[in-house]
């Protein structure tokens, strides 16, 4: 074993420098000054041992510190030396004087120049403390960052403006060029981002959570779990708000057991949205009534309607039913108790009660006025209350993520007895958890077989004329959200060109449903003609978004998505109105009140072609007069 050998005066020097130069660019300026005045000085001995000490104009010999002056000034200006009149030797070494200043002025101007442009650099990259007041802050960086900063911003439109502050453990500049290159401007809003560890309690004042409005927690995209999810609520626990601030966090949660664990990071209120079995419910509601998913875009975007919840004193003492017909502009939902407790779709002899809220659909929050309606109901368009028949279904998954068994169960919730499920998967995960959640299944007959759904032999292989509802899933094993839309489309055009061959009239023989995780595969998947599409990633951002803005939506949202509550249904408008007869939106109302239902909006079969919502209207307005046709439907609120 060797023996180090001792330091040399080079290996101190060396060291010494090294440490010297890690201090910055003062410890460097101060370097350089040290060195050009020990240059000069160096020099200015040197003159005077060579004996080469010029005179001046009056011919006495220049003193030290005149001597020192003269040879800075060769130093800092090399123009000086062309003015030197003294013997060969004071040339020289004024020469020698003036080239090591350039060297050195040279290597300064380099330090201060690197300074400088760090500097700016790092007011670029914002490292300053965020001064706002009443601010939505995102915690974190995902997909769903461009459709939360749009909403939010379409939200603020009819305000005075607002401000979201971005904290993630990112390059600013990098999330700054990626919002400007994903939105096209948030119009009155100010976005401010800044970089750092939205986990570290230490450095969350940068953000300034105590003055925001509300926190919103979003999970890293790369994340397996809930862990990071998890230490950024505990870090915000650790902030409390400011006296007199009311504010609540607003998160995502992968795994259902973490979500009572999330509640409990802290005092303020905590909505945490489990997004598994939310895109699930949101896939099975829309794979068995297709076009839904458009009336969700409609309810949760900010752009068009929304919900919002307005005082009922206009209104108390009326009941339910009356209530309905009291809006022109506006849908009436249901009600909000004193307690807090949020019914959606009430008894119709409901009477509203003093200190209760409405719950409206409207397009802004100053729209949501009383217009009191005395007009009459043409009873001849109401047709007899038809009770609608629910016949065995059969469903076909192709794909498979950690979403199916969800999604199967809530299948099961809806359709009849005798009805069945068949998944097609190459995923060796699929198989041991269908065979466990077949045993828990009682009026739905579920089987997996091996397969690649982008193959169209296996494709070919599943009869889809057996199939009343197709439902194509993206592989979770596939972390490059493209890569994996890209297999869902190659399915889906292979889907098209079955249907082709199956199609009965104008109609294709089952439903075509597909969940996509970039909303940029929507505009590709339009090619496929699919009935409808989920943008999970979309519609997480859009309900983050809502409850960002008011955390009283939680338990509407929850209402609408559960199997046993009040949901949104699309049914014939034969069920409801004479056909090919013109009548306003009170008498489809009407309608409604009677079946004990309410209807939002209509979905004509044959919308104009540059129709963005494909035919779906949600809120129309109650003067409206119409014509619905055997292949147009009614958007009601209902129970199943």
């Amino acid at each position: 074993m060797s023996t180090p050998t001792p330091p040399t005066l080079g290996d101190r020097f060396r060291y010494r420098f090294d440490a010297l130069m890690s201090r910055g660019a003062w410890a460097l300026i101060l370097w350089h000054l040290i060195m050009a005045l020990a240059a000069v000085l160096a020099v200015s001995l040197l003159v005077i041992l060579c004996g080469e000490v010029p005179a001046d104009a009056d011919g006495v010999t220049l003193g030290f510190l005149a001597l020192l002056w003269t040879t800075l000034m060769h130093a800092i200006d090399p123009g000086t030396i062309t003015g030197d009149e003294g013997s060969r030797g004071w040339q020289t070494l004024m020469m020698i004087a003036t080239v090591g200043g350039i060297l050195l002025v040279g290597s300064l101007v380099a330090v201060l120049v690197a300074s400088v442009a760090q500097r700016f650099d790092a007011l670029r990259r914002g490292h300053s403390r965020v001064l706002e007041q009443g601010h939505t802050l995102v915690l974190g960086w995902s997909r769903q960052i461009f459709t939360i900063v749009s909403e939010l911003a379409a939200a603020n439109q009819s305000h005075k403006g607002g401000c979201i502050v971005i904290y993630a453990d990112l390059d600013k500049l990098w999330m700054d060029q990626a919002l400007r290159a994903q939105l096209r401007g948030t119009g009155r809003t100010r976005v401010v981002v800044r970089a750092g560890d939205p986990t570290d309690p230490g450095t969350l004042h940068l953000v300034a959570p105590e003055h925001a409005r509300s926190i919103v927690v979003l999970a890293p995209e790369a994340a397996r779990d809930d862990t990071q999810v998890i230490r950024t609520l505990l870090a915000v626990g650790r902030c409390a708000p400011a006296p007199g601030r009311s504010q609540h966090v607003v998160t995502e949660i992968r795994d259902p057991r973490n979500l009572a664990v999330a509640r409990l990071t802290g005092e303020r209120r905590i909505e945490v949205l489990e997004i598994g079995d939310l895109v699930a419910k949101i896939a099975v509601q829309t794979c068995l009534q297709s076009g839904l998913s458009v009336v969700y875009d409609e309810l949760l975007g900010f752009a068009g309607d929304e919900i919002y919840f307005v005082d009922a004193a206009p209104l108390v003492g009326h009941s339910f039913a009356h209530a309905l017909h009291q809006f022109e502009d506006c849908t009436l939902l249901g009600l909000r108790g004193v307690d807090g407790r949020v019914q959606l779709m009430p008894a119709m002899d409901r009477v509203v009660a003093t200190g209760e809220k409405l719950i409206l659909i409207a397009a802004d929050d100053n729209r949501c006025n009383v217009r009191p309606w005395s007009g009459s109901i043409d009873e001849s368009c109401i047709v007899a209350n038809h009770s609608p028949t629910h016949s065995p279904e059969r469903t076909l998954i192709l794909g498979w993520n950690t979403r199916v068994p969800a999604i199967v169960r809530g299948i099961a919730a809806y359709v009849a007895p005798g009805s069945a499920v068949l998944v097609v998967s190459s995923d060796p995960a699929a198989a041991p958890a269908l065979a466990e959640l077949a045993a828990e299944l009682h009026n739905v007959t579920l089987e997996h077989r091996v397969g690649d759904i982008s193959d169209r032999r296996v494709l070919d292989a599943q009869d889809p004329r057996a199939w009343h509802h197709v439902m194509v899933l993206p592989d979770d094993r596939i972390e490059v959200s493209t890569e994996a839309d890209a297999q869902v489309l190659v399915a889906l055009l292979h889907l098209r060109d079955i249907a082709a061959d199956l199609t009965i009239g104008l109609a294709r023989p089952f439903s075509l449903v597909s969940e996509m995780r970039d909303v940029r595969s929507r505009d590709l998947a339009e090619v496929a003609r699919a009935d409808d599409f989920i943008i999970s990633d979309r519609f997480i951002g859009l309900l983050l978004a809502q409850l960002a803005e008011n955390a009283e939506l939680s338990a509407v949202f929850a209402e609408l998505f559960d199997p046993e509550g009040a949901e949104i249904y699309l049914r014939p408008a034969a069920n409801y109105v004479a056909l090919d007869r013109e009548l306003d939106l009170h008498t489809l109302v009407q309608s409604g009140v009677r079946r004990g239902e309410v209807v939002i909006g209509i979905r004509l079969a044959r919308p104009t072609p540059d129709d963005p919502n494909h035919g779906i209207i949600v809120n129309p307005r109650k003067s409206t007069r119409l014509r619905l046709s055997r292949a147009d439907q009614v958007i009601v609120l209902a129970e199943s």
